[in-house]
């Protein structure tokens, strides 16, 4: 009999054999981030977030994974995930919140930006013709479940290369978009 995956609600760990757990730290993800001369300030073995989830067989199937972003900012830039585009655009997901608050940032082909708030219990169905990631904007770990088809295809690196075209900045205490210099 097959051991099914158990989520811990509180630290939102996915554990079980077939689960996957990976770190990103600031050395992992400093090229996301405008302010390189605050990224340099930071010790660089801080974690900034965490996946737990189902590892690929190959096979279509549904996949999740939970992902654990920790309260932190770059400069004003909250601390965020890498961000992707789905290679099969037919092919969305969608995120349950379960604790914390954040943002998704959205972007389409024509490079709009925006983004939806995140917070307990929200429902986030993206796109997928939409570059996404997610960002922390509150005191604590926001902490949200994602669901996608395997075949979805993932491709980070357009991201990596052309980023967003707008920033989720922390500006007077709160969260906004604003364009890139």
């Amino acid at each position: 009999m097959l051991e099914i995956p158990q989520l811990d609600w509180r630290t939102g760990r996915l554990m079980g054999p077939c689960c996957v757990e990976l770190t990103r730290t600031i050395t992992d993800v400093k090229s996301i981030f405008a302010d390189q001369e605050a990224t340099a300030q930071l010790d660089q073995t801080t974690p900034v977030y965490k996946t737990f989830g189902l590892a690929d067989t190959g096979r279509p199937e549904l996949l999740y994974a939970t992902t654990v972003i920790y309260p932190g900012q770059v400069g004003t830039e909250y601390f965020m995930t890498r961000g992707h585009f789905h290679t099969n655009t037919d092919r969305g997901e969608f995120n349950i919140t379960i604790s914390g608050e954040g943002a998704m940032i959205l972007m389409d082909s024509e490079r709009k930006t925006t983004f939806e708030k995140m917070s307990k219990g929200s429902i986030h169905n993206v796109d997928g013709k939409l570059a996404h990631r997610v960002a922390n904007t509150g005191n604590e770990p926001l902490i949200f479940l994602c669901v996608w088809m395997s075949d979805c295809g993932h491709d980070y690196e357009t991201i990596m290369k052309s980023g967003f075209s707008q920033r989720l900045l922390c500006e007077n205490g709160s969260p906004g978009l604003f364009p890139v210099p």
